[in-house]
């Protein structure tokens, strides 16, 4: 029978599906995953089984997808998957707040059944592989918004404040001239950050912590060293310090790395980022004229850009990489606009791509009620472009729930 502790670990996972450190402490993580696998296979696992049960919610092919049998699924799928605002979701769909909450709380009691089966056995015993749904195990990609760092570490330093204060030790923190942009998901480095101080905290007695972030060749390199204390260092990702797993977990999907060293200056723990790779957007847009307006004004703003002229070249693009925006004009050829969004929005591996309708069609309704995050009228002005472009690639804050 379905417990209420089953219900509120699987309605946490929802909410917080994007969230790898939380993830990690979730108990789904040992009912729905293998535990043999490296950390980051076994949140896959986990992030797969969700999508799936999801997946499980679509109505059949014969329900016309303006329906409101399509309403739990496409709540669900917009808040958890998409990461999308409840107003936004509640603007696209037509629905108020209340019915909105009651359609996530529908398809979360539906949700919560279809994973009940798939756990199987009362003691929480996993299936057998072959027991289980085949589907494809898609990890959540890094997250692509541009970090501030000043305020990321004003944050930590906020955070670690009254542990600092009990255990007696200041932490100074030196942020270099040269550090380039970063992007990524700023939870995710905060939490690496927040674990790397709490790893080093407990592995040495220093008065004083200075946490440096400074540039090198091709990358950031983070340093948390311990001022004036020598001493040999722990063996990293060991039994005694899971702080450091969870930030090896955590910067993996980066290409991050982390290590102790210890030097003439004494011990130090480093991580380093990558060089990051600017947001890719993808324009499917067959005039020249718009194209040329398109390249000026992304890439001068940082961001690469893919053109294809039809669907046809879209999807050939898709298969080759997944960019982090479409750009979509609605009056092609063949396959237009509208058919192309649809596509998008009912294929689970290009559903939660953002895109972004530029039309002269003033269309907003259609557009929105398709899968659309927001609609521009050509012509487009750079400032709304930009715009629009960077709130379609910032994360939404998870929403509370309501209370039950």
């Amino acid at each position: 029978m379905l417990t209420p502790e089953f219900d509120e670990h699987v309605r946490d996972a929802l909410v917080h599906y994007g969230d790898s450190a939380r993830l990690c402490a979730s108990p789904l993580l040992d009912r729905l995953s293998s535990p043999h696998l490296a950390m980051e296979d076994r949140l896959g696992e986990l992030r797969a089984a969700l999508r799936r049960a999801i997946e499980s919610l679509r109505p059949p092919e014969s329900v016309p997808f303006g329906h409101t049998d399509w309403l739990p699924y496409r709540v669900l799928w917009g808040r958890c998957i998409q990461r999308r605002s409840p107003i936004l979701i509640c603007d696209e769909l037509g629905l108020s707040r209340a019915t909105f909450y009651r359609y996530q709380a529908q398809a979360i009691q539906a949700v919560c059944r279809v994973l009940w089966e798939e756990v199987g056995a009362p003691d929480g015993g996993l299936q057998s592989p072959d027991q289980r749904h085949e589907a494809p195990q898609l990890a959540a990609p890094p997250g692509h918004e541009r970090i501030d760092l000043p305020e990321l570490l004003a944050g930590v330093q906020a955070d670690m404040h009254a542990l600092l204060e009990r255990q007696h030790v200041t932490l100074h923190v030196e942020l270099s001239d040269d550090v380039p942009p970063i992007y990524g998901d700023p939870a995710t480095l905060r939490q690496v950050v927040l674990n790397a101080l709490a790893g080093v905290l407990r592995a040495t007695t220093g008065p004083t912590l200075v946490l440096s972030v400074s540039a090198a060749a091709g990358e950031t390199v983070w340093e948390i060293r311990a001022a004036g204390v020598d001493g040999a260092p722990p063996p990293p990702a060991s039994d005694e310090y899971p702080e450091l797993d969870l930030c090896s977990v955590l910067l993996e999907p980066y290409g991050g790395r982390i290590a102790w060293a210890t030097d003439e200056a004494g011990l130090a723990l480093r991580f380093t980022l990558p060089a990051p790779r600017p947001p890719t957007v993808l324009v499917v847009e067959d005039d020249q004229d718009t194209i040329a307006l398109y390249e000026r004004y992304l890439r001068r703003a940082g961001y690469e850009l893919h053109v294809t002229r039809d669907g046809a070249q879209l999807w050939e693009a898709l298969g080759e990489g997944r960019p982090d925006l479409i750009l979509l004009d609605v009056l092609m050829p063949q396959e237009d606009g509208w058919m192309v969004l649809q596509r998008l929005q009912t294929l689970p591996e290009t559903a939660s791509i953002p895109v972004i309708v530029c039309s002269v069609l003033a269309q907003p309704t259609l557009a929105i009620s398709l899968g659309a995050q927001q609609v521009l009228l050509k012509p487009v002005t750079e400032t709304s472009l930009l715009q629009a472009v960077r709130q379609a690639l910032a994360p939404e804050d998870s929403a509370p729930q309501p209370h039950r």
